[in-house]
């Protein structure tokens, strides 16, 4: 599983010096962000942007190669991005001594650096913390939630369609309709109960700015109109004084977890199953391009030969192989298309045939002879996944239907060689 996993999630078409490019115009970006002032969440936005280019132009290639299993692999990952994000909410209040309340955007900053901790009137007191908004903070609100918890519940449910013997995705996918309604239940009352018919006591602040540094001090509370939402509503169904706490022990219970450790619960028993059920699917990768050159293949045989397949590219061109050299490697070509040429007295070069994605080539020197009987060059720009001799072998003589398959295949390439070579 190791070497499979390894080969799976390495970069295999983004070139190195765009790694490093992308990665001196991230640290750029930054650096500015950083000297200007700029609040944490745009800084790390800005470290972010210069890798989508890379990461959209590498998926494409996984997709190419591995199919369904490249878009699950996107979806463990920003799941797991998801799960970071609670992650850093929780410690910032449970570290650091933060707290939930963001001020709204000020002197432009969207969220204070310092809060300064409210007593039960709203007075400030000695106690002072970081606001416990995550990174993307700015984003807290119903419909954002709604919309990518329903996203998730989507996307479990279609890697079930794609996957549906992985029992861990079946144990995601059903903590992810857990939560999925916690978030419909708040997206109604929020969306659909807008009578402000409650009262609800609203923290007030003031917001003090030093250089770079914001800080939130309270300034008293003011009693509101508010909707069901803003009088306690939003503690949702499971949350601490949400439905179910109020229905079983009353209200001012305070037995239930606050709403950010519940979502932080929520997303780990939803991102935990799907990063079990993504490596669990990993150890069954399979090259797409591997399966259509050579589909007699058993599943394992094809599992097992994926993380040994090569990316090789070639200029317009360029010679992959030449005639009459020492054959060491099988090619399937994945983009592009080749030109087989035969070599004929004199020097002059015979177009044979021509192949593209999906064929194969330098099978007949390796199974007779030892020896290329073709040259192979890119017609243009070319890309190939290459088996060395012994993984060939290997491989078929571990599958009688392939090996079969493949000399059916030869036979019919010697045999227009030979027309050629004799102009019958």
């Amino acid at each position: 599983m190791g070497a499979t996993l390894e080969r799976f999630v390495s970069l295999r078409r983004v070139p190195m010096k765009a790694v490093l490019a992308t990665a001196l115009v991230s640290w750029a970006l930054q650096a500015y962000a950083f000297a200007t002032g700029q609040p944490f969440y745009l800084i790390v936005i800005l470290a972010v942007i210069p890798w989508i280019p890379l990461a959209l132009f590498e998926g494409l290639w996984k997709y190419q190669h591995y199919s369904w299993m490249a878009v699950f692999a996107v979806v463990t990952a920003l799941q797991v991005l998801h799960m970071g994000e609670h992650f850093l909410q929780v410690t910032q209040l449970s570290v650091l001594n933060g707290t939930l309340a963001c001020p709204p955007p000020s002197e432009g900053a969207t969220f204070a650096t310092r809060i300064v901790m409210p007593d039960a009137a709203g007075q400030p007191t000695d106690v002072v913390g970081p606001a416990a908004c995550g990174v993307l903070g700015f984003l807290d609100f119903e419909l954002v939630h709604l919309v990518w918890d329903t996203a998730v519940w989507l996307g479990a449910l279609w890697l079930l369609t794609k996957f549906p013997r992985n029992a861990w995705l079946w144990v995601a996918m059903i903590f992810a309709s857990i939560h999925e309604v916690e978030h419909l239940f708040l997206g109604y009352i929020y969306y659909v109960e807008t009578a402000a018919i409650y009262t609800y006591p609203k923290q007030m602040w003031d917001l003090v700015r030093d250089g770079n540094i914001l800080t939130a001090v309270p300034a008293g509370i003011e009693v509101v109109p508010a909707t069901f939402y803003e009088a306690g509503g939003k503690t949702g169904i499971l949350g601490r004084g949400g439905l179910v706490e109020v229905l079983l022990f009353g209200e001012g219970s305070q037995s239930f977890l606050l709403r950010p450790y519940l979502h932080f619960g929520y997303n780990s028993l939803v991102v935990i199953p799907t990063v079990i059920a993504f490596l669990v699917q990993a150890r069954k990768v399979r090259d797409e391009y591997l399966a259509k050159a050579l589909p007699t293949l058993t599943e394992e045989q094809m599992i097992q030969a994926t993380p040994l397949l090569e990316r090789e590219a070639f200029d317009a061109g360029e010679v992959i192989i030449r005639q009459g050299d020492i054959a060491d490697k099988f090619y399937i070509i994945t983009r592009g298309d080749v030109e087989v040429l035969r070599e004929q007295p004199g020097g002059r070069e015979l177009v044979i045939t021509r192949l593209g994605p999906g064929q194969y080539f330098g099978e007949i020197g390796l199974l007779h002879g030892g020896k290329r009987t073709a040259t192979v060059r890119a017609a243009g720009d070319v890309e190939v996944m290459s088996l060395d001799r012994n993984t060939f072998a290997s491989l078929m003589d571990s599958s009688e239907l392939s090996k079969a398959e493949v000399e059916r295949l030869v036979r019919q390439r010697v045999r227009q060689l030979h027309a050629m070579k004799t102009g019958g």
